[in-house]
């Protein structure tokens, strides 16, 4: 039996030296420091831009006008972002081909130099869409040709622009 009480007192003071605490044994009181660490790990960044809310486009006396203060905006105050995709989808009328224009109830654009020739995403290049620094803007260039047929009406969603951005590094 007191081989076991022995054994047992021996392995409770190898369990208190091998614990990094602070020990007292003949005191009755004892002060311990403690660090505290901290590690901070940047790695979630919101992105903060700001889009245009329509991109507009008129015609006046058969001449096709669009906006020129369109444009991207990085609001934030750290990080650059970058447009990693740009996608044109049919809204009442049909995405056309800039280029080659024909259809009726067809809308085309070139955004940035990038010309659609269908509805879907729009093969986009660095020197068209780059990098947006903070609290920078990307200004947004764009021309519309519109099919002959395209009756009197105002504010109609003839088309739809998606822009997706991410962060740039």
């Amino acid at each position: 039996m007191k081989t076991k009480q022995l054994t047992a007192i021996l392995l409770a003071i190898a369990v208190l030296f091998s614990l990094s605490c602070v020990h007292a044994f003949a005191a009755t009181e004892a002060t311990a420091s403690v660090p505290v660490k901290l590690t901070v790990a940047n790695e979630y960044r919101s992105i903060s831009v700001t889009v245009p809310a329509s991109l507009p486009v008129e015609i006046y006396n058969g001449t096709v006008v669009t906006a020129t203060n369109a444009k991207i905006t990085n609001n934030a105050k750290f990080g650059s972002v970058k447009v990693k995709a740009v996608s044109v989808k049919d809204g009442s009328f049909k995405i056309g081909n800039y280029d080659v224009f024909t259809g009726s109830k067809t809308i085309a654009l070139k955004l940035n130099g990038i010309s659609t020739k269908r509805a879907g995403n729009l093969e986009i290049s660095q020197s068209a869409f780059p990098v947006i620094a903070p609290q920078e803007s990307l200004p947004l260039r764009y021309f519309a040709k519109v099919s002959k047929d395209a009756a009197a009406m105002k504010d109609k969603e003839v088309a739809k622009v998606v822009f997706t951005l991410a962060l740039a590094d």
